[in-house]
């Protein structure tokens, strides 16, 4: 393979390119709404509602009166009590302790609350150590040495942001390559291309190649905004950056350009084999799909989205490049190309 003659390949698309308006749009508008807009959309809402961590416990003047350990309680109220291993259900607490409890619709206020569970209950204007909160109201409560509901929320939109920045070279190249070869059929331009002294080989990898680097530039290029709307809104409520992170620079990095090398080859033989752009738009658009099941999957809970599971999934998105470059290189016939040409 004679790599000058697949960049003259390249160069010659990035001047198409430059007089395409729909492809400037794209390279420019959905990088400003995917790493600007959304961002901004998605966290500053969360972020206006969220508690900053807290430095210090509340004041909360409890005088324990009496202690009590392994009792199960139910429809009474308490005051100033210390309970150790016990199960509350359906009671009031004022002023109490609680360490390793379990607590179901319970109304607690100005308490402490140690490795306690709480469920469907009011925990108003207490202290939370280690705590496990479910479906309970923690009005004016200070979480200490744990996760706050805001920062557990407020990383699950942040994760959620991710998948933009891997479907940015997804989308990207369903747009530059449906005009690829439908843009030249269009412009009676194909057959003197395919007339040119270039291999198969040469001719798929110029186009892909030119459809690559200015979706991953773009994608990289668009980090940066991001990370600065994420940290700015965020820092406040989390306590430091968060951005940048080992698991956005794999997806960023590593995952998004494998993500674009499989977008690519898709839609470039797809653009070769069909006549109309819009039907080479709807059917590349087919490879987003399996993306975001993945990210789908992990924003629901069944995964995590670790430094792990993104490499995983970096690795397979590698294996289909490969298996796709290489129905590629079979499928890509300048004859039939050619001769199917209307």
């Amino acid at each position: 393979m004679r790599f000058e003659k697949t960049w003259i390949i390249v160069r010659k698309e990035f001047s198409e390119f430059r007089r395409n308006k729909y492809i400037l749009y794209s390279l420019v508008l959905m990088p400003i709404i995917m790493a600007v807009v959304l961002p901004i959309v998605y966290l500053v809402p969360t972020a206006s509602f969220a508690t900053p961590p807290a430095d210090h416990p509340l004041e909360l003047n409890i005088h324990i009166l009496a202690e009590t350990e392994h009792i199960e309680f139910n429809n009474t109220t308490f005051a100033n009590m210390r309970f150790v291993h016990c199960d509350l259900r359906d009671c009031i607490a004022f002023r109490c302790e609680f360490q390793e409890c379990n607590l179901t619709y319970v109304l607690v206020r100005d308490s402490n609350l140690t490795s306690v569970t709480a469920k469907s209950s009011n925990v108003l204007h207490c202290n939370i150590w280690t705590s496990t909160i479910i479906s309970s109201n923690t009005q004016g409560s200070l979480f200490l040495g744990q996760e706050s509901q805001s920062e557990y929320f407020l990383k699950i939109l942040i994760n959620s942001l991710l998948m933009f920045f891997i479907l940015i070279p997804s989308i990207i190249p369903t747009v530059i390559a449906s005009y690829s070869f439908v843009g030249e059929k269009l412009n009676r331009s194909l057959e003197p291309l395919l007339a040119t002294p270039t291999t198969d080989l040469e001719l798929l990898l110029g186009k892909a190649l030119a459809i690559f680097i200015p979706a991953t530039l773009v994608t990289w290029l668009s980090l940066v905004p991001t990370i600065v709307i994420v940290d700015v809104v965020t820092s406040p409520i989390l306590g430091y950056n968060i951005l940048p992170n080992y698991v956005w620079l794999v997806g960023v990095f590593l995952v998004a350009p494998l993500v674009c090398i499989l977008s690519v080859l898709f839609n470039v033989i797809v653009s070769a084999k069909v006549s109309d752009v819009r039907t080479s738009q709807q059917i590349g658009s087919i490879v987003i799909l399996p993306i975001i099941a993945f990210f789908m999957i992990g924003l629901a809970g069944f995964i995590t989205l670790n430094l792990e599971n993104m490499a995983l999934f970096g690795l397979a998105v590698l294996c289909l490049d490969a298996l796709v470059f290489v129905l590629a290189t079979r499928a890509f016939e300048r004859e039939k190309i050619l001769v199917n040409w209307k």
